[in-house]
């Protein structure tokens, strides 16, 4: 079963098209499972602090409404899923637990991309933007304290801090496994986050944030994978050769391959 629970609305800031057009590009690719799951919002403490990469809290309701509406008038041909992609800010779980059970939001998946919050410097607590891999060991207690509050379905570019990396040494290779054993211990899947290749060798040094060296030591674990597109245009969606392509890989490391996540099919 083609699924994908893994995308994004104009609401970010930073994608483009409609959620219609999403479902459509879904229905001619032949996907059975198309799951949103935009930026989440914050109800930030900082006054006029705006993010530019998430919806506001004002916008969450018409998300959900707008959803709601093409869960009905597809409901015969594609399986749409409401939910949110969310980082781990402690001080904040409380309002985000409080609105997803009031929309009662169908998931959500954790995208560690800053660490506990990005009011004060986003650049400076963005994981992902250093060459360095100390700041991975940060990430790893990140996203192991995340995984523990067991309020994430999945952990979405497990290996999102390698994106500049381009010598793995030891600390690299530290937080890739501490991270593999707590997805293995908790029995939380890791997605092979398909946009993540897009990003390879780009002039800002970026090599990319879906490596091959954070797969084979997951092979060593007990974990499950799942395949997510991060469609931020209808058009990554478009990319069913490459999804069976990087399934087999998994599935050549030994690696199981989730097609629909439990309970949303």
């Amino acid at each position: 079963m083609l699924t994908n629970y893994h995308t994004h609305t104009t609401r970010c800031g930073h994608a483009e098209g409609t959620e219609e057009d999403y479902i459509l590009t879904a229905l001619r690719c032949g996907f059975k499972v198309l799951g949103f799951s935009d930026h989440t919002p914050w109800a930030y403490a900082t006054p006029g602090f705006v993010s530019r990469i998430r919806m506001l809290p004002s916008q969450l309701d018409d998300y959900v409404l707008t959803l709601r509406g093409l869960q009905e008038k597809y409901a015969d041909k594609l399986h749409i899923r409401i939910g949110l992609e969310a980082e781990y800010f402690p001080a904040y779980l409380g309002w985000l637990r409080e609105e997803t059970e009031r929309l009662d939001i169908e998931y959500l998946i954790l995208g560690c991309h800053y660490d506990t919050t990005d009011e004060q410097d986003a650049r400076a607590s963005r994981f992902g933007g250093s060459t360095s891999t100390a700041h991975g060991r940060r990430y790893a207690e990140q996203v192991v304290e995340a995984l523990e509050t067991g309020l994430y379905r999945y952990l979405a570019h497990p290996d999102l801090f390698l994106n500049r990396v381009t010598s793995f040494d030891a600390d690299a290779e530290k937080a890739c496994r501490d991270i593999c054993a707590a997805a293995a211990r908790l029995d939380i899947p890791l997605e092979y986050n398909m946009a993540g290749l897009t990003l390879q060798d780009r002039p800002d040094g970026s090599l990319g944030y879906t490596r091959d060296e954070f797969w084979r030591i997951a092979a060593e674990y007990p974990v499950k994978a799942i395949v997510g597109c991060d469609a931020h245009a209808p058009s990554e969606l478009d990319v069913v050769p490459a999804i069976e392509e990087k399934k087999a890989f998994l599935h050549s490391l030994g690696i199981p391959v989730l097609d629909p996540l439990p309970g949303l099919e």
